[in-house]
């Protein structure tokens, strides 16, 4: 359910200048990498403000309780309270009134 926030094969540590190199995905806006650079001590002080504190709740709701869940749940239902006096057959075919569907998101102006 959980993944780390880092991945192990993607650390590297140079002996020599006693430096560690994560490579990471290319980061997006100004300062674009995809690499970093760090003394061990900055990396694993870095690596350790992802550490949550005890009794930390990091996953509230996963399953049938999960936002997605819900949201597909609410949509079917939604769907189900059209009218089914509404539909009409034309040549084998069902045709579904849908005209009273709302939907949730409004689009934006723009």
């Amino acid at each position: 359910m959980m993944h780390n926030v880092f991945n192990v094969e993607n650390i590297t540590y140079i002996e020599k200048t006693r430096k560690v190199i994560y490579h990471r995905k290319m980061q997006k806006g100004k300062n674009k990498k995809n690499f970093m650079v760090n003394t061990v001590e900055e990396f694993i002080a870095a690596i350790t403000q992802h550490i949550p504190k005890k009794s930390f709740q990091m996953t509230r709701y996963y399953g049938f309780y999960s936002n997605k869940s819900r949201g597909v749940r609410a949509k079917i239902e939604q769907m189900e309270d059209v009218d089914p006096s509404t539909e009409a057959v034309v040549d084998d075919e069902k045709v579904i009134d849908v005209s009273k569907y709302q939907s949730k998101k409004v689009p934006s102006l723009t």
